[in-house]
């Protein structure tokens, strides 16, 4: 017991001491970080320089669902900082290749295939000439938020492939429906789906929870955790 009593009070010195001498690892220079984003980029687009091609992991899928949708957001955010014009006529050409629509149609509620949009309004907003740009992503959410359904979100990166689009298109007509219904998925994500998984850790771990406040489970019915890697993309699971 007197061991183990100057053992701790040894590792809590250590760490005080550590404490003080360990400084916050400085940012990167803005130049440095836009370079390093301009090399990852121009790499990925010389490997994937088809868009049309389909997506391969477990089966084939279109270019158009969430793999490509979360890069193409990134790549527009990009644009937004370094406007080059290969970066406009890549995500343009992928958008009109797929006529600005999704996977499964426009009455589908899967934000799998939805995320697509977030990318379509933002090239819509660059240069808003063809509501046909919009047409497709915004009746598929029309449809959502004129039902009453609120449980689409059950796994957790629909969050970011699907609520973005609300808030933008609450932002551009102005209607609080966006806004409501957005809450709405949201709130039955945070507190039925996850808290559903919540006590399903409780149980299986004795009480403890691994992670904050809210777990999801993925695709597969496993406990959100760690990455994989499918046709180039990093998938990332998250606890939250």
């Amino acid at each position: 017991m007197k061991k183990l009593s100057i053992l701790f009070c040894t590792a809590v010195l250590a760490c005080s001491l550590s404490k003080q001498e360990v400084q916050a690892q400085a940012l990167p220079e803005q130049k440095e970080t836009l370079q390093s984003l301009i090399k990852v980029n121009d790499y990925f687009m010389k490997k994937h320089a088809d868009y049309t091609l389909p997506s391969f992991r477990d089966n084939i899928r279109p270019s158009n669902i969430w793999t490509r949708g979360v890069y193409y957001e990134g790549l527009m955010a990009l644009y937004g900082i370094y406007p080059r014009e290969d970066y406009y006529r890549y995500t343009y050409d992928w958008a009109a290749y797929h006529k600005w629509g999704m996977r499964n149609g426009n009455t589908t509620r899967n934000a799998d295939d939805q995320c697509c949009g977030q990318v379509y309004i933002d090239l819509y907003n660059l240069c808003p000439s063809d509501p046909g740009m919009l047409r497709n992503i915004k009746a598929s959410i029309d449809m959502v938020v004129n039902t009453p359904q609120v449980n689409d979100w059950w796994w957790v990166d629909a969050i970011q492939m699907a609520m973005p689009i609300y808030a933008k298109l609450g932002k551009m007509s102005g209607e609080q429906k966006y806004y409501d219904k957005m809450w709405d998925l949201y709130s039955y994500t945070r507190n039925t789906h996850g808290e559903a998984v919540c006590t399903m850790q409780r149980k299986d771990y004795g009480g403890a929870i691994m992670t904050s406040t809210l777990l999801i489970k993925n695709r597969t019915g496993r406990i959100v955790t760690g990455r994989e890697e499918t046709d180039g993309f990093t998938r990332h699971s998250y606890g939250f």
